[in-house]
């Protein structure tokens, strides 16, 4: 009961963190991210790197595609302009697992101090410098804060029976999709994993088939917000939701391989997670590139 507790203090101060984080990117882009987003031509690649730049600065996927639908529903897009925001909100969304892989760099307890200082001064421009200071804090805090329960999580609970059979890559993958969700958020299911994964709790090759689960029940925020949306903007939710079921499954024959190169790639493990879900994300929007063309002239 006491570990529940803490789990639930430690990951509400990580939302929390998303959230001030959020309030103060936005403040700083939100006109010129709006711009960006509406302003998608047909150009696949633009499209692409719009997505990834707004879901990187607002720090989720999200927020990114329910912006999207939203558009579409209010006809400032189209669903064809629509493809490349998705595909780029899925590489822009793993800059949240790169960056807690440097929290032992900054200083956040000083960082989440001056947030705080610049909250109570209460001047706009400086209020919402200290949202970025005290949410990237919070976040750090809680991050740490996961990676100081796990070994009484390690004593409570044993993951033996579910990774060490046959079929641990879908029990991975089944268990990161039904964590993200529940959470509505593939950055707190890696955070999570990744503290896992530091402190020895889940092994990596584990740990990457729970980030593969994340990518599919990220998706349940945008099937939720385009219930009441229009047909276009359904059909953007729908997509968003086949592209990373389908990615995830043509990653399953290769995943030894991804194990292989995510323990080239680093030596710290949480280090190794980050970069291996923005390799898989990247090569998923690259090998599906190609057949856009194709799946828009099918379903428009």
């Amino acid at each position: 009961m006491e570990l529940l507790s803490y789990l639930g203090v430690y990951l509400i101060l990580f939302f929390m963190g998303m959230r001030l984080l959020q309030n103060g990117l936005i403040f700083y882009t939100e006109s010129r991210l709006t711009d960006w987003i509406s302003s998608s031509t047909n150009h696949l690649v633009k499209s692409v790197l719009i997505g990834m730049t707004a879901t990187a600065l607002l720090q989720s996927s999200s927020v990114v595609l329910i912006i999207t639908i939203s558009l579409v529903t209010i006809d400032v897009l189209t669903y064809k302009q629509t493809i490349g925001i998705i595909l780029g909100a899925n590489i822009g969304t793993t800059m949240t697992g790169e960056l807690l892989t440097i929290n032992h760099i900054l200083p956040y307890p000083l960082i989440f101090v001056i947030g705080v200082i610049c909250l109570i001064l209460n001047k706009q421009k400086i209020y919402y410098f200290g949202c970025v200071c005290l949410g990237l804090g919070s976040i750090f805090i809680a991050m740490n804060g996961f990676q100081s329960l796990m070994p009484i999580v390690n004593r409570t609970f044993t993951f033996t029976e579910i990774f060490t059979t046959n079929e641990y890559v879908v029990n991975g993958i089944v268990i990161g999709t039904i964590a993200s969700a529940i959470l509505q958020s593939s950055s707190a299911t890696f955070a999570l994993t990744a503290a896992m994964v530091q402190e020895g709790v889940v092994p990596l090759a584990n740990a990457i088939a729970i980030i593969l689960g994340s990518n599919i029940g990220t998706c349940v925020t945008g099937l939720i917000a385009a219930i009441t949306a229009s047909k276009q903007a359904k059909l953007v939710a729908i997509t968003h939701t086949a592209f990373n079921i389908i990615t995830v499954c043509i990653a399953v024959p290769f995943y030894s391989f991804l194990q292989s190169i995510a323990v080239q790639l680093a030596t710290e493990p949480i280090q190794q997670l980050a970069h291996i879900a923005v390799i898989f994300n990247v090569f998923s929007v690259l090998i599906v590139l190609p057949f856009i063309p194709f799946i828009i002239n099918k379903l428009t």
